[in-house]
């Protein structure tokens, strides 16, 4: 008898997904909280992909699976460092300011440009400030990771182009 999509999901999932694992986390390095979510991304498109990819031999899907975890890695530490410098949470930015009046200034700046912010936006960003994963604010929000980092990534954007407006009119 012939084994169903899901008996050949199942079996590469419990053969291959430890070791994805500490590839992700020992190889990559990448935090242990970030290295599950990445690696349930990289399982999601597995299965999405499956029906391309499931003739493959199990060398050449683990090659897969390895090649799509370099790239989820590579692509969240690209959004993280393009993000990091406005969405730092606010304690590890205080060295950064040069006295308590810019420091309150500015911190007025992005709270107020926070709060123009659509509330799905809003609520996004304070819970990645707070340092949240996205697999924990998709579980209190009930949608899915990809969608929460689509939906960060653009309200970044527009608190970039916001704080500088709001900086350069200032000046």
């Amino acid at each position: 008898m012939k084994e169903t999509n899901e008996e050949r999901f199942t079996k590469y999932f419990c053969q291959y997904s430890d070791d994805l694992f500490l590839y992700l986390v020992r190889d990559l390095g990448v935090e242990r909280e970030t290295a599950i979510d990445l690696m349930e991304d990289v399982w999601v498109v597995f299965w999405e992909k499956f029906h391309d990819i499931r003739d493959l031999k199990d060398a050449q899907i683990r090659k897969w699976l390895w090649k799509t975890a370099y790239y989820k890695v590579r692509n969240h530490k690209r959004r993280k460092n393009y993000c990091s410098e406005i969405l730092y949470p606010m304690e590890e930015m205080e060295g950064f300011y040069a006295d308590e009046e810019e420091d309150d200034f500015e911190r007025e700046i992005l709270e107020e440009c926070i709060m123009a912010l659509r509330p799905v936006e809003r609520e996004v960003i304070n819970k990645r400030r707070e340092g949240k994963s996205y697999r924990d604010i998709s579980f209190g929000m009930n949608k899915s990771i990809q969608s929460l980092e689509c939906i960060y990534s653009r309200a970044v954007k527009k608190l970039k182009s916001m704080v500088g407006n709001k900086l350069t009119s200032f000046w």
